[in-house]
């Protein structure tokens, strides 16, 4: 898209191969171009800290490769129980010893954002949204036919709250899309003040 005078109009990519955030941002009305960002994802002992560094870490990686007339949004989620960080599963056993550990327990979701308006040289804005997540009682059998039909491997704590959702949680409180990975409360207003909603 060209504006009068030939300026290139902002183009927003999200920098992330989240089919969750792909959804949340299509439904706030955002165009945007999706360019996965490969970065290090630090885990540093401290959940916000955590899900922080790896915010601005996919963000920078995006920038190196952005256009001057892009705006980039960068995410990363972690769960956290007992101050303990949980990420994605190494694999299946790892998925099912995941949910049993939340099981019958409250969680926190914790979802670093970090936002740059367009021209590669600015400092993006970044926060950090959390919401409490409470688990119903699983058996492993649960579990087990849980991931069977939820196929959520790739998930941090290796459930999603989109996914079957009602199979695992028992109640939850703050935002909803923050637990699905992108927050979009706080998002559609930034994205909105920039231009970038249709």
């Amino acid at each position: 898209m060209i504006r009068p005078g030939g300026a290139k109009a902002p183009r927003l990519v999200l920098a992330s191969a989240s089919p969750r955030r792909a959804a949340i941002l299509a439904d706030l009305g955002a165009a945007f171009v999706v360019r996965p960002a490969n970065a290090e994802e630090p885990r540093l002992g401290d959940p916000v800290a955590s899900v922080r560094a790896a915010a601005l870490a996919k963000h920078a990686a995006a920038a190196r490769a952005a256009a001057p007339h892009e705006a980039l949004l960068a995410a990363d989620t972690l769960v956290a129980c007992d101050g303990e960080e949980i990420g994605k599963p190494r694999d299946r056993a790892d998925a099912v010893a995941m949910l049993l550990r939340l099981a019958g327990r409250e969680h926190l979701v914790h979802t670093a954002v970090a936002l740059s308006a367009p021209g590669c040289g600015a400092k993006p804005e970044v926060f950090v949204e959390t919401s409490s997540v409470r688990f119903r009682p699983l058996s492993r059998t649960d579990a087990e036919a849980y991931l069977d039909d939820a196929r959520t491997l790739d998930r941090a704590g290796a459930y999603d709250i989109a996914t079957l959702g009602n199979r695992v949680v028992e109640s939850f409180s703050g935002s909803y899309t923050n637990v699905m990975g992108l927050p979009a409360e706080r998002v559609g207003p930034w994205l909105a003040a920039h231009g970038l909603l249709s």
